[in-house]
């Protein structure tokens, strides 16, 4: 009997061992299996970031592929602006050192804006795991001639002579212009007005003023037809907008919409006759169509049931637009000041009154703008003025210093 128990007691301890070796087995296993498993998912967060960066880059391609057209228009064959258009196309590693197959959907919207298509750039894939993935770019297309691609540069006032610009037409004819075909645009100042105007393509000139359209009929329906006869003769375009900053009295903000007018002395030299100011408030709306946002301005009395959409969404933003007709002396250029003309409320420096200050350019208004003299006279301007923006402020109050302005009604001179 002495010598089984030693026995007995080492059999116990073996099998003691040993389950605990299958216990700690088991645990590795498990250990093994999880970490093979996020090994896995990590390999697949990085084959899908990976993806996702060449598909970036394709849609960036893709969108500086549009924007490589040599002309606005031109013979088919060539890689022109008109030509840009829906479509489809398959990337595989065969078009470069891709490590998946990738389809690039091109969606254009040519109602967009005026000027220019709305592009969305969709690149589609499946990862790994056979999960669809796709990113998505949007963006604008002008349409301008590439001669001008350096047109951003470009700072507002008068506009330099050049020979094209969009649709190519020279750069003071208003985008939205209806072109006539035969070297002319049309358009209306005051889309509900009776009057429209003729621009000559080549210069930006207006060669014609027509003041019997229908009020029905809008700048897209312009036709040669439709303006009837019209006045001969040769202006110049300026424009801008006016906007009451919300620090101006209450009644002005209204009154600025419904009662206020542009006026320009013109100085320097003889005139056949007056400048021509016609006014508009607008307001800007958003809407979606065919999946895109359009942010745009338009009448302020316009509905979305007249552009045959179902609803909009007003931003806020009401101004007031104006734009001139501006005669010419014998040497083809003009001077004098633009005015706001005020009814129902009074341009001054009390605090009830509204001070009219004119958007700068630069750090120092007298080099603001080559046309500008003192007291906001604009000086021997040959060419489209546009972009004379103005805010009214409380009388009170200075001239906003961010973005610079400075004060044009009263103007410094006056004080």
């Amino acid at each position: 009997m002495p010598n089984h128990f030693p026995s007995a007691r080492r059999s116990r301890q073996r099998g003691v061992t040993l389950l605990e070796s299958m216990v700690a087995f088991f645990v590795l296993a498990v250990g093994s299996v999880a970490v093979a498993h996020l090994q896995s998912h990590l390999r697949l967060g990085a084959d899908v970031a990976r993806e996702r960066s060449e598909a970036v880059r394709i849609g960036e391609e893709a969108v500086e592929e549009l924007r490589t057209f040599a002309a606005v228009d031109g013979p088919a064959g060539t890689r022109t602006y008109a030509a840009i258009a829906s479509g489809s196309a398959v990337v595989d590693a065969a078009s470069g050192a891709l490590r998946n197959t990738y389809r690039v959907e091109r969606v254009i919207d040519d109602a967009a804006f005026a000027g220019a298509k709305a592009a969305r750039i969709a690149v589609r894939w499946s990862d790994r795991a056979g999960t669809a993935q796709a990113i998505v770019v949007d963006t604008f297309v002008a349409a301008l001639d590439p001669a001008y691609s350096g047109s951003l540069a470009l700072e507002t006032g008068a506009v330099p002579a050049a020979l094209r610009g969009a649709h190519d037409r020279a750069p003071g004819v208003p985008l939205t212009a209806r072109t006539l075909g035969d070297g002319r645009s049309a358009w209306k100042p005051r889309e509900t007005g009776t009057s429209a105007w003729l621009f000559e393509d080549r210069t930006g000139d207006i060669v014609g003023v027509c003041d019997e359209v229908a009020t029905s009929t809008g700048t897209r329906e312009l036709s040669a037809e439709a303006l009837g006869s019209c006045a001969a003769g040769r202006w110049l375009l300026a424009a801008g907008t006016v906007r009451a900053a919300a620090t101006a009295p209450a009644p002005i903000g209204e009154l600025l919409l419904t009662s206020t007018r542009v006026a320009i002395d013109l100085r320097d030299g003889a005139y056949p006759a007056a400048a021509t100011c016609i006014v508009e408030a607008r307001k800007s709306v958003r809407f979606t169509a065919a999946g895109s946002l359009h942010i745009e301005d338009v009448a302020l009395e316009a509905t979305a049931a007249a552009f045959g959409l179902p609803s909009w969404e007003e931003t806020g933003d009401r101004f007031l637009a104006w734009q001139c007709a501006v005669p010419r002396r014998a040497d083809a250029r003009w001077s004098g000041r633009i005015a706001l003309v005020a009814s129902g409320w009074t341009i001054g420096a009390g605090s009830s009154d509204g001070r009219v200050c004119r958007f700068a350019r630069g750090d120092d208004a007298a080099a603001n703008d080559a046309n500008i003299a003192g007291a906001g006279v604009e000086r021997d301007v040959g060419a489209a003025l546009l972009g004379r923006n103005f805010v009214v402020v409380r009388g009170s109050d200075p001239c906003p210093s961010t973005p610079p302005t400075e004060s044009h009604q009263p103007s410094i001179t006056e004080h």
